[in-house]
């Protein structure tokens, strides 16, 4: 029940078939580059022109969290379909380079690449989707491409062999996330086989360019060999470091917090529908809140558009926050095999001492959350 709401739509696990669907909840997480993302997916699938804005937006959000490659996959599709102008891959590239964060070895390489080497680059990436439980790659398969991890995780195998008899006797594990990258085709002059079986763990998006298109990439602008070379090298120290500082960044927002709601009803003076849950997902305009499988509400009592006053209490502080909002969004899903239900709440009133607190619940240290995970775990075990 930790799993973020907004996570098990971007991974398909719950479904959105509907546009106002869609658009009442970006009103709760209007801001949330993943969720636009989707949303202009879910536009270009149903070949409405409006894909464009919405991946130029999410593009925008991604670049304002510092995701280059997610920002780079977003213009990719916008790109597709409407052809940009010189002066908007200008635009973009600038913009890129202002918002850009440097932390993972895939997102330097980005930022390091010249104006017409990333629009070359771009040309010749393919983004493709992978589901759930699905082989990628397999040991002895020709190395031919170069991955990076724009979504999801893999886990990856790689198969480890003595070098007295050339038999493979160990075999060690590890997690690809999101800006990880995978692919042994470099040098370029070499020709190599996977030594890893990599499978997806979850619903993956990749972003591929095979070793032809690069190498002739590299040709054209030489300047970017040396960055790969840079990308290799990168990748072999980050190998010997934890990945759980950057698993944890990936659960921002997704914090499991207490909330009693009173939802009020519209006619008759009849008093206010009581309801308890957790939220799933917060932020300072909103949030899903899973009231649980013992409220089967059913579409007889329709949730969307009612005031609501949500009581929300924060462990760290052990304090109590009241706000008032509107639910813009319900929809009764399975999670650990119950039907569940989840609402979306747009906040509208709240005092700026309530803000501040909810502001720094949400953007609090590394370590603050740590212990909110801590206080979770602790009460589920109870």
């Amino acid at each position: 029940m930790q799993d973020s709401v907004v996570s098990r739509i971007i991974d398909g696990s719950i479904t959105i078939d509907s546009l106002t669907e869609f658009e009442n909840l970006l009103k709760v997480f209007p801001n949330n580059p993943r969720l636009r993302r989707v949303f202009a997916d879910f536009l270009a699938q149903e070949k409405s022109f409006d894909a464009v804005d919405a991946y130029r937006i999410s593009a925008n959000l991604f670049i304002q969290a510092g995701q280059t490659l997610q920002a780079i996959v977003s213009k990719i599709f916008e790109w597709r379909l409407a052809k940009p102008s010189h002066q908007e891959e200008q635009a973009f590239y600038s913009d890129l380079h202002k918002g850009s964060s440097k932390e993972a070895p895939v997102q330097s390489f980005f930022t390091r690449l010249s104006f017409q080497q990333l629009i070359a680059f771009m040309n010749e990436l393919t983004p493709r989707y992978f589901p759930a439980q699905s082989t990628v790659k397999k040991f002895g398969d020709q190395e031919n491409d170069i991955s990076f991890v724009v979504s999801g995780a893999l886990e990856e195998t790689t198969h480890h062999r003595l070098k007295e008899d050339e038999k493979v006797r160990e075999k060690t594990k590890k997690d690809l996330i999101e800006n990880d990258f995978f692919g042994e085709i470099y040098p370029f002059e070499e020709e190599k086989v996977s030594q890893s079986d990599i499978k997806t763990i979850s619903r993956v998006e990749l972003a591929k360019i095979s070793k032809s298109m690069l190498t002739k990439v590299c040709r054209e602008y030489p300047d970017i060999e040396p960055l790969v070379h840079r990308l290799y090298e990168a990748r072999l120290e980050s190998d010997e470091k934890e990945f759980s500082k950057m698993v944890r960044k990936t659960v921002r927002h997704q914090l499991p917090t207490q909330v009693n709601l009173k939802v009020f009803q519209d006619h008759g003076g009849k008093a206010p529908l009581e309801l308890t849950g957790f939220t799933d997902d917060i932020s300072l305009g909103g949030a899903c809140v899973v009231l649980g499988a013992k409220y089967q509400i059913g579409r007889s009592f329709d949730l969307t558009g009612r005031n609501v006053k949500i009581q929300m209490f924060l462990p760290i502080e052990s304090i109590t926050l009241n706000i008032l909002g509107t639910i813009v969004w319900d929809k009764d899903v399975t999670l650990e095999g119950k039907t569940t239900a989840i609402v979306g709440i747009q906040f509208k009133e709240m005092t700026g001492a309530d803000r501040g607190l909810l502001k720094d619940y949400c953007y609090g240290s590394e370590g603050e959350q740590n212990l909110i995970w801590s206080l979770w775990n602790s009460l589920l075990e109870k």
